[in-house]
């Protein structure tokens, strides 16, 4: 994890403001291939056995075991500084989800009338006081095309991590006031915090819309879709990849961790004694 990446003061601000941050170019072509092909496959896989969701979309849960190119996103030099600067050294993968999204079929209510708004966190939303602190934060590789509008993007309204309750919305409007579709190429990644009220966009065009999740938490903040790490996983992991995969090595570990617990502290200390240096 070389990779000169750095959350500056400029960008820092800029996902405190909005709830969230566009990384261009987060993904060399090389990579990008690689994830495509594996989505593809999958895609063909489980649309074969279970068919499309009444959304006509298709995901899988859980899905960084499925191909090793998923695994090189773990800790991926482009983005994982970034998450690191939001949340700290502290955290660990709690949930993958690649989700597959075909064009919309002809006379589908592309808008589901609103209703797909939503924070992230499950139940905690409702069962948290407000205002909500920021529990953790998602990372989306775009693996198609959604350079323009209508593509299946994902859509955010700005700034909605700062708000208490709902994001103003017009009677009988699909979308918030403010809402947004978040454009990119293949290759380039966003990050949202849970607290950033988002939906899915409508497929109007000719593409299948192609996005992977990998969202990072805080390690006493129990993970979405795996119970335990998986021995396969670990095996074949670095020590600051144990640590995102959620293996803990002490008895009070998440809750008071040691230096075996998290690794990534020594590597985000390190990093940061040498910017300071350079400065």
């Amino acid at each position: 994890m070389t990779t000169s990446v750095a959350l500056t003061d400029a960008r820092r601000a800029a996902f405190e403001r909005e709830g969230f941050l566009l990384v261009p170019d987060a993904l060399p072509p090389s990579l990008v291939e690689r994830l495509v092909d594996a989505a593809d496959r999958l895609y063909e896989e489980g649309v074969g056995k279970d068919g499309l969701s009444a959304r006509n979309h298709w995901q899988m849960r859980n899905c960084i075991g499925a191909d090793p190119a998923f695994l090189e996103l773990l800790d991926y030099p482009t983005v994982l500084p970034l998450v690191v600067g939001v949340l700290n050294w502290d955290i660990h993968l709690i949930t993958s989800h690649l989700i597959v999204r075909p064009p919309n079929p002809p006379g589908v209510d592309d808008h589901f009338k609103g209703e797909g708004w939503h924070r992230d966190g499950g139940m905690s939303p409702a069962e948290m006081q407000e205002p909500h602190p920021r529990l953790f934060l998602k990372v989306a590789y775009l693996l198609s095309d959604q350079s323009e509008p209508g593509r299946g993007n994902t859509q955010v309204v700005p700034g909605s991590n700062r708000l208490v309750g709902r994001p103003a919305q017009a009677d009988g409007a699909p979308h918030p006031y403010g809402a947004i579709e978040i454009l990119g190429k293949p290759g380039d990644a966003f990050l949202f915090e849970q607290r950033t009220w988002h939906a899915v966009g409508p497929n109007r065009s000719d593409l299948t819309r192609k996005t992977l999740f990998m969202g990072y938490g805080y390690r006493w903040v129990r993970a979405m879709d795996y119970l335990v790490p998986r021995d396969d996983l670990l095996e074949r992991s670095d020590p600051i990849q144990r640590q995102l995969l959620g293996e803990v090595k002490t008895p009070m570990g998440i809750y008071l961790p040691q230096d075996d617990d998290v690794p990534l502290r020594a590597w985000w200390r390190e990093r940061q004694q040498a910017a300071a240096g350079v400065a």
